[in-house]
């Protein structure tokens, strides 16, 4: 990777992607409208893999645990996963574990994923697996506990560990941050950090008009520098969320998706900051030739600003590396 001129240090771009498929969405969503509204999102991965290898890109697939799965099982009282302290969520009146089918892959293959891993694993450029918890419950919660992260973070390393994999990225489920020493306590050297965008301080319903705004428009988005949350635990915050146009996102045009990117990559190499963006591999898969074809656009501009020595592509424990003195530093 270019690290800039001698007399200019370089920018960074960080891609990263939320690997969840209906983990993410089960507490609100059915498989059958998860399928109808993101199809195939395993081969949109696959899309995703054969477009990075063309760019030569790394990024950091942020991964839920039970996606390492091929298959699971009921304890002996029908629960799932009795291994597990299972994790507390206020606002929801049922165990949060309680709507895994406990089958396999071929019977319900939302909930579980070791053929994506394949796909990821497979990659010519390598890519860095990471983690976004094990069954995805919001780490802010006052009801979850330390003891039920540390058994979320616990499994996820244990199954990584399992495929040859030391996890040293985590990205909140939700972006809700918490626990942060169980982060570091497992070895992890860097999260992706809420985005600091300006619609974050408005209330509620607010909030997600002014995000529609935000991206319509094509504001730049904010660009940042990697600051430790605890010694050894990077915050590498989030810039901007690519967005699939379908339903009230049709708003936002392809042309206001690709300039939002390029004036973060530019700002961020202006600066010598880091532009982060992440994404589902479900929202390319809603969205499928144009959300590629745009992305497409988008590393096109980043491979030639990384050329030209004014960015780096780098993922997220490569750069928490860097920053803690393990790599080449500007």
């Amino acid at each position: 990777m270019s690290s800039g001129s001698p007399d200019r240090p370089a920018g960074t771009l960080v891609l990263s992607f939320d690997t969840e498929q209906i983990w993410g969405s089960f507490d609100h969503t059915s498989a059958d409208a998860f399928i109808r509204r993101y199809p195939d999102e395993l081969g949109t991965s696959r899309d995703l893999i054969g477009l990075l290898d063309r760019h030569g890109v790394a990024a950091t697939w942020a991964v839920v645990g039970h996606l390492f799965l091929s298959e699971c099982h009921r304890g002996p009282r029908g629960e799932a996963h009795p291994e597990l302290v299972h994790p507390g969520q206020s606002w929801l009146g049922r165990d949060w574990l309680g709507s895994d089918p406990c089958t396999d892959l071929d019977h319900d293959p939302l909930w579980y994923g070791t053929n994506i891993l394949e796909v990821i694993e497979a990659a010519q450029t390598p890519q860095e697996i990471g983690s976004h918890s094990f069954s995805h419950p919001l780490f802010d919660d006052p009801a979850m506990s330390e003891e039920a992260a540390r058994s979320e973070i616990d499994a996820c390393v244990r199954l990584a560990r399992g495929r040859g994999i030391q996890l040293r990225s985590f990205v909140f489920p939700r972006n809700r941050e918490g626990h942060h020493h169980v982060l570091r306590d497992a070895g992890f050297t860097a999260f992706r950090g809420a985005d600091p965008v300006w619609h974050a301080r408005l209330p509620g319903a607010v909030a997600r008009v002014g995000h529609i705004v935000d991206q319509a428009a094509g504001i730049g988005p904010p660009v940042s520098v990697p600051s430790e949350r605890l010694p050894g635990l990077w915050n590498l915050p989030g810039s901007m969320m690519l967005m699939n146009g379908n339903g009230i996102r049709r708003v936002v045009t392809r042309r206001a998706r690709i300039m939002k990117a390029i004036r973060g990559l530019r700002l961020a190499a202006s600066t010598a900051a880091t532009f982060h963006m992440w994404t589902h591999p479900f929202n390319v898969a809603a969205d499928r030739r144009s959300m590629l074809e745009d992305l497409d656009v988008i590393l096109s501009e980043a491979s030639r600003m990384r050329a030209s020595g004014r960015l780096r592509i780098e993922t997220m424990g490569a750069l928490a590396e860097r920053m803690s003195g393990g790599g080449d530093r500007d």
